[in-house]
């Protein structure tokens, strides 16, 4: 989250945008910027051995670990293409021209499931399903001129999720029922993958061209028919 944040500043300070690419490397419960601390169960979270981490945007408790995380730091866009809404579609675009290159038919969220502490459980219009469950939840800060949006695909599963780490956290099933994993659609999971099928994605549909950075950080820089 900290170097989400760093990105979001490096573009405020005048940088190109960047789209960074990564993974957990032990499990995480990322909670929504506005959430509760008391939506999460501390003791549960140090029995499962889940660090627990508040986001820089909104939304509800995510289980990272078994997930591939990406992160868009850029210009707020003048206009109506700068509206929540529209940046969404326009990002969710190039995620979804991602996924297709892995054989993975999603599509924007319908706004549906219950209101509750667990971020999966619920579509908002940030988010991705296959058929009618979930298979990335997305969410946005904005902040001195600059937009971040990062969100969460998930890979697989790990042997618990967020309904053993929230208060109340519900149902098993139910939860299980509403999100899809890549490996459960039969589409290739590791992360290197997918990692190169976002930016693909990113790529041909934003029409953006990028610039290597270190480790997995790419900055890029608009094409004939991209936004600034």
């Amino acid at each position: 989250m900290a170097a989400d944040l760093a990105m979001l500043d490096a573009v405020a300070a005048g940088g190109p945008p960047i789209l960074r690419c990564y993974q957990w490397s032990t499990p995480a419960l990322s909670v929504g910027r506005f959430q509760p601390d008391d939506d999460v169960d501390r003791e549960a979270c140090e029995r499962f051995g889940v660090a627990v981490v508040r986001r820089p945007t909104g939304g509800r408790a995510l289980l990272h670990g078994a997930d591939f995380t990406y992160a868009v730091a850029m210009p707020e866009p003048p206009g109506p293409a700068g509206a929540v809404d529209a940046l969404y579609r326009w990002i969710a675009s190039a995620l979804v021209r991602g996924l297709d290159l892995l054989g993975v038919e999603a599509a924007v969220a319908r706004h549906e499931g219950p209101a509750g502490a667990i971020c999966m459980a619920t579509q908002q219009g940030a988010d991705l399903r296959v058929g009618a469950r979930k298979v990335c939840g997305s969410a946005q800060v904005r902040h001195r001129g600059v937009v971040l949006q990062h969100g969460s695909i998930l890979l697989d599963r790990l042997p618990f999720d967020e309904t053993d780490l929230v208060i109340g956290g519900g149902n098993r099933a139910a939860l299980r029922a509403a999100t899809v994993t890549l490996a459960e659609l039969g589409a290739r999971s590791d992360v290197r993958a997918v990692a190169d099928a976002v930016v693909e994605g990113f790529r041909r549909e934003l029409d953006v061209q990028f610039t290597s950075m270190p480790g997995v950080d790419l900055h890029w820089s608009p094409r004939s028919s991209a936004r600034s």
